[in-house]
């Protein structure tokens, strides 16, 4: 064989050599479902000045676009109505099995995270109660489940993470979040288009660990936050050596009572606390909701608020940030943020629900789901999921979907006293007020002098009157005013009133 000359050698391989793969994120993958009737975003990483053709099948339409000098690219493309059997074809890459439907993202902490089926392998998943009967209502081809993995990044926001859309099933819908897939199916059953849902949550995280790290550092109200994580920076190294030195004391302990044919009493050593965990401010931000940023989706639901129950008088305003700043990054200053309020449970102050109770209340485009029925005196993570799901979906349904719902409880609006009783006036009535299962519970009435006492209370067309024989002028009225609590003021479409308090 002859030889080539030396410069076509080269000309060939410089030609190999800058011929690079077009890489794109996990979320933009086979079987996923995009945003109908929109512009959604397209983005991956290439050569620098490379150029990127991108041909959806829905139109002869192509998308054109070159790549940074960093490598990044990122374009849009227009979708249709909401259809299936598409593909996407990105220089020599060929995405597969779309669907055009309705993209929601689930987020939040452990009640999120909660799976629709038993996890052996957690025992705090104990599956929700009617674990058996939902797993037999899970094959819908038109379902689509993608779930980030739970990852930290304290320093920086990541372009991408793992994972893969996959068709629901009772396997991949039993491993998945148990309130986003009953929420996504009863979404798909109503409006009968596809539904993908993308799932980014872990348990015990404070709302401050899915905020961006610039919103955190341009508001004083994270400050006790960031000086806590600090002091633990500061101090973990120390902490750390300290570690070792009694571990080893531990160990040698441990071998000379062995050769006496003994077992040490000396307790084995814990390890300090690692200060970059799941409470760090925007490590999940970074690692877990900055990769599919660009994604388009319709809206996110959100069930986290446990965490922050010990900073409560603050939770308002932070997630008042956190919402405004998903919208902004999201590039949907409209974006429908639904959430649920937390649950009756022993150590849940009233303060957190009224926080959430406000943030429902200041900030547009919002819906929660009012639980007081669903909690567990003991359990953080009531089993019924179906209920927390459900009133959530109603929200969609209502504002996205132009379905004829009530989708919120009575909400307090205002109190007039007349006598020895206090008038009480609510949004959301719907056709009218009712107590389920006998008389109203859950009422206390004080006077001037701020005790509160329990007090009876009778429903008047869409009003409450509450007294008490030993409140003369009542100033002040609560409801579900407690940690673990038993209430029953409903509207007429079946919605419980949220617990409130009338002198905030």
């Amino acid at each position: 064989m002859k030889k080539l000359p030396l410069l076509l050698n080269v000309l060939l391989f410089s030609t190999t050599a800058v011929i690079a793969e077009v890489k794109l994120p996990s979320v933009l993958s086979d079987n996923m479902v995009l945003q109908q009737n929109t512009d959604v975003a397209v983005w991956g990483t290439a050569d620098p000045d490379e150029e990127i053709v991108v041909k959806p099948s829905w139109t002869d339409k192509e998308i054109r676009v070159r790549a940074a000098h960093d490598g990044k690219w990122k374009t849009s493309i227009k979708t249709p109505k909401a259809s299936e059997g598409h593909s996407i074809s990105i220089n020599e890459k060929s995405i597969t099995n779309i669907l055009i439907g309705e993209v929601w993202l689930c987020s939040g902490q452990s009640n999120m995270d909660f799976k629709l089926a038993k996890d052996p392998a957690a025992k705090w998943q104990k599956g929700i109660f009617t674990q058996e009967e939902e797993l037999k209502d899970t094959d819908y081809p038109s379902i689509r489940l993608f779930k980030i993995p739970q990852k930290l990044s304290p320093e920086k926001e990541l372009d991408d993470c793992e994972g893969e859309w996959v068709i629901a099933d009772a396997k991949t819908a039993g491993d998945f979040s148990a309130v986003g897939f009953l929420f996504g199916r009863n979404i798909y059953k109503e409006i009968k288009q596809p539904v993908g849902l993308i799932q980014a949550s872990w348990g015990s995280t404070h709302a401050e660990s899915w905020t961006k790290r610039d919103v955190i550092e341009n508001d004083t109200v994270y400050n006790s936050v960031l000086e806590q994580q600090a002091k633990e920076m500061t101090e973990y190294p120390s902490a750390q050596a300290e570690y070792k030195v009694k571990l080893a004391a531990y160990e040698a302990a441990v071998k000379e009572a062995e050769q006496r044919g003994e077992k040490t009493q000396m307790k084995k050593p814990s390890g300090p606390k690692n200060p970059n965990n799941v409470k760090t401010a925007s490590t999940l931000w970074n690692a877990m909701i900055h990769p599919v940023v660009p994604y388009t989706v319709k809206g996110a639901i959100w069930y986290q608020g446990e965490s922050n129950s010990i900073r409560h008088f603050t939770y308002t305003r932070v997630m008042n940030n956190m919402i405004e700043s998903w919208r902004t990054e999201f590039n949907n200053p409209k974006m429908p943020f639904y959430f649920v309020q937390i649950a009756p449970h022993y150590k849940q102050p009233a303060e957190i629900r009224e926080a959430q109770l406000m943030t429902f209340q200041q900030i547009k485009y919002t819906g929660m789901a009012v639980i007081t029925d669903a909690g567990d005196s003991t359990d953080i993570h009531p089993r019924n999921k179906v209920i927390p799901a459900e009133r959530l979906s109603r929200w969609a349904l209502k504002n996205e979907y132009g379905r004829k719902v009530e989708a919120c409880g009575p909400v307090y609006k205002s109190m007039k006293v007349k006598g020895d009783k206090a008038i009480l006036s609510f949004d959301y009535t719907a056709k009218g007020l009712k107590a389920d299962g006998g008389e109203l519970k859950g009422f206390e009435v004080a006077g001037d002098d701020g005790v509160f006492y329990p007090a009876l209370a009778k429903i008047d067309g869409k009003r409450v009157i509450v007294y008490s024989d030993k409140v003369n002028s009542p100033t002040d009225v609560r409801y579900g005013w407690g940690k673990f609590f038993r209430v029953n003021l409903y509207n007429e479409a079946g919605l419980p009133a949220s617990p409130f308090r009338t002198g905030k």
